[in-house]
């Protein structure tokens, strides 16, 4: 039986897991790497080696027995960033959060390009540089999940994979390369981009370094990374062709994955590349989870206002979401929530709105429910009635879908659809553990 490390690279924590070639869990360990957050200023930047060290002390916590029968190591992690190089210095990591670019600059570059480029995607950050004659120390960029697999396998050049790069906002699915025009409209050195390769090639093997840093074989196959998107559907996913996936983490994501390209899509919607030639259709608010963490802490805000004591987080939301779900049960929620709290990739003014509002009806209860609702109905939003045709079930993943029953509610109300929660942890590291084991 072969075992597999999966590597995680999250927007706040490291997660690994080692697998045997079936998916099955045989360990896990996890951390937060407390790399950074964005700022006042719209600055979204992480420390690489603070995610670096994570890693380190993440794996080594991994049962030492099995780490010296692994046989290959997939990475995911957080798509859409990136960082940049020179030699061995690199930048710190913009990541799919930042807001550093202007409505009017990406407006702007997008029309000139002929592309859609959206604040957090590397594309609009290489563009941004390249606006303010930022580039040209740099040797290379890349994603933490692609730093990372050079590192390992020694590599001295970056490589990535259509999922990433696509991620990036400036490569061309249907050709399956960069593309080239919108390079050149906006400055970005080609040379400064890393080579695709397939999902799932090998890209070297683990070096002497790492291999003794990391308690693992050495000459093991290193896998080139995927994005955490497609590795959370590798890791949950049983049929693909009938199920939707719900994931709601610090982000959200509602995918599907889809045989051909589906052609125009809503605003709010994307097509990303999927293992296997496939692709899928992706709903991707900023705000996840958060959203309904947002009313705990506000209930705590107006605690502290009137001088009273915090009340534990964990307690807040536990006892909000029974509030929400014995509004539910009562019917349609009388208040509409849009958990727009971060903006959206697609609209990167948008806030907050409470409607339905009067004089008796703001309550905790009708507050989480209407914020339930929100929560589901913004990811489902932009998917055509047609496009949810044939599915049969929704798998979903992510602690604000397993602990929030108000949700889980919700979710099976708009969809219609039974909900299948996610049995293993760590879902995007299995996924990236499987898909090593696909290239073995």
């Amino acid at each position: 039986m072969k075992k597999l490390l999966g590597i995680d690279l999250g927007t706040t924590k490291v997660a690994a897991v080692i697998t045997d070639e079936n998916g099955k869990l045989l360990a896990a360990a996890n951390a937060a790497h407390n790399a950074g957050s964005p700022d006042s200023a719209g600055r979204a930047l992480q420390g690489v080696p603070q995610i670096l060290d994570c890693v380190r002390k993440v794996v080594c916590e991994l049962p030492a027995k099995e780490r010296a029968q692994v046989a290959a190591i997939g990475v995911t992690g957080q798509m859409h960033s990136l960082l940049l190089g020179n030699g061995e210095t690199v930048s710190p990591l913009t990541t799919w959060q930042d807001q550093q670019c202007s409505e009017e600059f990406l407006a702007r570059v997008n029309s000139a390009a002929g592309i859609t480029l959206r604040n957090g995607f590397g594309g609009a950050t290489l563009a941004r540089l390249a606006a303010e004659n930022a580039l040209g120390n740099w040797d290379f960029c890349a994603t933490i999940s692609d730093y990372l697999t050079a590192l390992l396998a020694g590599n001295s050049s970056i490589v990535t994979d259509p999922t990433h790069a696509a991620s990036w906002g400036i490569f061309d699915i249907a050709a399956n390369k960069w593309n080239e025009k919108a390079l050149a409209v906006l400055n970005i050195p080609s040379e400064l981009l890393p080579e695709v390769r397939p999902c799932g090639a090998e890209i070297g093997k683990l070096s002497e370094k790492y291999a003794a840093e990391l308690g693992l074989p050495q000459g093991i196959s290193v896998i080139n990374a995927i994005g955490d998107n497609q590795a959370s559907i590798l890791g949950t996913g049983k049929n693909v062709q009938e199920e939707i996936y719900l994931t709601l983490g610090t982000g959200a994501q509602l995918s599907m994955v889809l045989d051909k390209h589906p052609g125009t899509t809503a605003e709010s919607l994307e097509v990303r590349p999927f293992p296997g030639g496939r692709f899928l259709l992706v709903s991707a608010p900023l705000c996840g989870g958060a959203a309904f963490a947002w009313l705990a802490d506000t209930v705590n805000q107006f605690r502290r206002a009137f001088g009273e004591a915090e009340l534990p987080r964990t307690h807040l939301l536990d006892e909000l979401d029974n509030m929400g779900v014995k509004e539910l049960e009562k019917g349609e929620p009388e208040l509409t929530v849009s958990p727009h709290f971060l903006g959206e990739r697609h609209l990167a003014g948008a806030t907050g709105t409470i409607t339905g509002l009067t004089l008796e009806n703001c309550t905790p209860g009708k507050l989480a429910a209407g914020l339930a609702a929100g929560i589901v109905r913004n990811l489902k939003n932009g998917f055509q009635a047609e496009q949810l045709q044939g599915r049969t079930k929704v798998i979903g993943s992510g602690n604000a879908v397993r602990l929030v029953k108000s949700i889980q509610i919700m979710i099976g109300r708009e969809f219609g659809l039974p909900l299948e929660l996610a049995d293993g942890r760590e879902e995007a590291a299995t996924g990236a553990a499987l898909q090593a084991a696909r290239a073995l």
